[in-house]
């Protein structure tokens, strides 16, 4: 079964063009990560409470804080080439968390799986956008020269109007 290829509607005065795929999922997951980052802080702090962690309450919450407020700014940076090499970067800090707690070293490498797949399916869907664009820009020039080559055939000639 084929599809039928719609052309591409001119874009609409006040509307936004839509965003690409891999911008979106990368946000998406640093944004996500950052929350994790503040669960992570939040139970480190917990931990140094209950003696399991030695490390004082202001090194944890600002070594916590700066990595939620960095992966905050990663996420907002995303439509920069450097954003995302910021993005990889911030996954290290939390794989290193395994030597505090290893539960952290795991939500970590979660996220790196998160981040990968954001980059590669991302990338993958805009390239298949920009293909199906491509292709419907193709055939909608294709029907336009079609029908300027029937509107040219449909005129009637000198010759036949006088008669």
């Amino acid at each position: 079964m084929t599809e039928a290829v719609q052309p591409v509607a001119e874009p609409v005065p006040g509307q936004r063009p839509q965003r690409p795929a891999k911008l979106v999922f990368t946000q998406a997951v640093l944004g996500l990560q950052a929350m994790g980052a503040l669960f992570a802080t939040t139970f480190v702090a917990g931990m140094s409470n209950a003696g399991a962690v030695n490390a004082s309450a202001g090194a944890i919450w600002g070594l916590g804080l700066w990595l939620v407020v960095m992966l905050g700014y990663a996420a907002g940076q995303q439509k920069k080439a450097w954003g995302v090499w910021l993005g990889w970067v911030l996954q290290v800090p939390m794989i290193l968390g395994f030597f505090i707690d290893p539960a952290i070293a795991i939500i970590g490498v979660m996220f790196l799986a998160l981040w990968i797949t954001a980059l590669r399916l991302g990338g993958r869907i805009d390239r298949e956008r920009a293909e199906r664009d491509a292709a419907a820009q193709l055939s909608g020039s294709e029907q336009l020269s079609s029908s300027e080559q029937l509107g040219d055939s449909e005129q009637p000639r000198d010759s036949e109007q006088a008669t």
